[in-house]
């Protein structure tokens, strides 16, 4: 098949749903597959505001970054992988293909209304993506006649509510790059969490359930890591990693933590969780969505309602209070984890993608 990955322009630092879309495109490329991964400045659709402020400002970004697209230096991209840079979507340059991906609400819509053929597009989604726009757009997207791929059971049962042709491919953890190195039973009281700026990722949250803890066990270190600036005035017991690398994060964060700390108000699935999960870190989170299809409160994680920082800090409390339990938690949770393979995903994933390809070629047999 020839598949086009279209996507928005990147600036080159980690990302958990970019990182997942990469790893199945060396994964297609693998199996035989033509894969070009197109990174468009502009995704103008009717129900944008300010649409010519917007595509002036998308117009100067388009120059200015067009030359840093050609290239992902923190990801290690199939050789055959072919990225381009465009400013927007022309359909004319998509007729040879066999599949087009679509990564977000915005370029689902931007692609249906440029007039081309919605029965050759799969629609990524990776998370309720009213986070980032009005409700409103985000479930037009959601209802438009393309296949949806969605990554959590949670997501499943809410995009179907707007359209029934969603196939669930649950996200995984890649075991050779996230396994534990330090043993579980050894490990002092050290909590990890990300920061984010993002009002969903819960990180103050997070700080507020934090800072009782330390009120409890004066030793805690905190390692908070992200690819944004540090946040101001971080108490002295949190270390804070910025741009931290996969080995760094493995070995540094990860592997160093009795707890991983979970705080989303509204999560896709917390790639971070489950990569700190395989490590050996007990989770304490939110019950954020995403979290579901792989904490059971009581065996592999212990749950939350979302915004109770008391409720995170009583139950990184009681993991430190009870080793064995904390160690029970981070075992029970591992097992878990260590099923979600990249192969199961991969293949689902390819094979969704294979029967969408078969439905429209036998649909243009009939004609």
């Amino acid at each position: 098949m020839n598949i086009s990955i279209i996507m928005r322009f990147h600036d080159d630092t980690p990302s958990g749903g970019r990182k997942i879309i990469y790893d199945y495109a060396n994964y297609l490329i693998s199996k035989g597959h033509n894969v070009e991964i197109v990174f468009l400045a502009d995704v103008p659709y009717k129900l944008r505001k300010h649409n010519i402020i917007k595509k002036l400002a998308h117009y100067i970004d388009f120059f200015r970054r067009f030359k840093h697209q050609q290239t992902v230096s923190w990801f290690g991209l199939h050789r055959n992988a072919v990225l381009k840079a465009k400013y927007n979507f022309n359909k004319s340059s998509y007729q040879n293909s066999d599949i087009v991906i679509a990564f977000d609400y915005g370029i689902a819509l931007h692609i249906s209304e440029s007039n081309y053929d919605l029965s050759k597009v799969v629609y990524m989604i990776q998370g309720d993506e009213k986070v980032y726009n009005v409700e409103k757009i985000v479930r037009v997207a959601w209802s438009l006649p393309v296949q949806k791929i969605v990554v959590a059971s949670w997501l499943y049962n809410l995009v179907t509510e707007y359209d029934n042709n969603v196939s669930l491919v649950k996200n995984y953890v890649r075991t050779e790059d996230f396994y534990v190195s330090n043993p579980i039973s050894n490990r002092k009281h050290v909590v990890s969490l990300i920061n984010h700026p993002n009002k969903y990722k819960g990180t103050k949250t997070g700080l507020k359930a934090l800072e009782l803890v330390h009120n409890v066990f004066p030793d805690l270190q905190v390692l908070m890591f992200g690819n944004f600036q540090e946040p101001s005035n971080l108490p002295s017991y949190v270390k804070y990693i910025l741009r931290a690398n996969q080995d760094k994060l493995r070995e540094k964060v990860y592997n160093q933590s009795s707890v991983f700390l979970f705080t989303s108000v509204l999560e896709g699935w917390g790639l971070v969780a489950t990569e700190a999960m395989a490590c050996g870190a007990a989770l304490v989170s939110t019950r954020n969505g995403g979290v579901e299809d792989f904490g059971i409160d009581e065996k592999t994680a212990l749950l939350n309602n979302v915004g109770d920082y008391q409720g995170l800090a009583d139950s990184i409390i009681s993991l430190f209070e009870d080793n064995d339990k904390r160690i029970q938690i981070a075992n029970s949770g591992l097992a878990l984890v260590n099923e979600l393979t990249f192969i199961s995903s991969a293949t689902s994933f390819e094979r969704i993608l294979l029967k969408v390809a078969r439905k429209k070629n036998n649909s243009n047999d009939l004609r």
